[in-house]
């Protein structure tokens, strides 16, 4: 199967976006996900039943919950190069999955790095799928469920491939990237849920 690189791909977004992520915290805030908003949901939040996501991303597919979310979602997905390798037979005669390739380098915790048509780790999926909304034109991004604290998901269970700690060592190299996209971009970033990342608690009204 041939899968097409995301960045290569005549792809659209909405100008609004939300990044649903699996965190404890965006339980609750599910049903105050706007209805005009490209739901975006990343790793096992693809599997919360209130959510209706309109895009999945992963950056792994060896997971335990992997082969339930992959039967219960048939649209659109972008998968890094390395998760999509790992899967390719299965995603034999699915439509609208893409790929990405993230740059050789990390985000830069101490400055801003270009992320102009590329992606770069370091920030969690979480960051990814920002990097992706931004290079596809959205200006409004919205959070939910990015804690950036603890290893526990919605729904009870407990990320067992690592101990990230009550504040994830992720949120240094997002918040540089949060800050110029804010600044320099005037992208709107908000969360409807608690989280470690420092961006304002969004206002339907603003």
């Amino acid at each position: 199967m041939h899968l097409v690189n995301v960045f290569e791909a005549n792809l659209h977004l909405s100008p609004k976006v939300c990044v649903v992520a699996p965190g404890p915290n965006g339980k609750g805030h599910y049903a105050e996900i706007p209805s005009d908003f490209f739901v975006i949901a990343v790793a096992k939040a693809i599997l919360i039943p209130e959510v209706r996501a309109d895009m999945w991303m992963m950056t792994h597919s060896h997971q335990d919950w992997y082969a339930e979310a992959d039967a219960a979602f048939d649209g659109l997905r972008i998968y890094s190069y390395d998760a999509a390798m790992r899967v390719l037979p299965s995603l034999e005669g699915k439509k609208n999955c893409y790929y990405f390739k993230p740059h050789k380098e990390l985000l830069d915790p101490h400055g801003i790095k270009s992320i102009e048509g590329v992606i770069r780790y370091g920030g969690t999926i979480v960051g990814n799928a920002i990097q992706l909304a931004y290079n596809f034109g959205a200006t409004d991004i919205l959070l939910c469920g990015a804690d950036m604290s603890g290893d526990s998901y919605w729904d009870g269970s407990v990320n067992q491939g690592r101990l990230h700690g009550d504040v994830w060592v992720a949120v240094c190299y997002l918040h540089a990237l949060l800050r110029w996209l804010i600044e320099e971009k005037h992208i709107n970033i908000s969360t409807l849920s608690p989280t470690n990342l420092d961006v304002p608690k969004y206002n339907p009204n603003s």
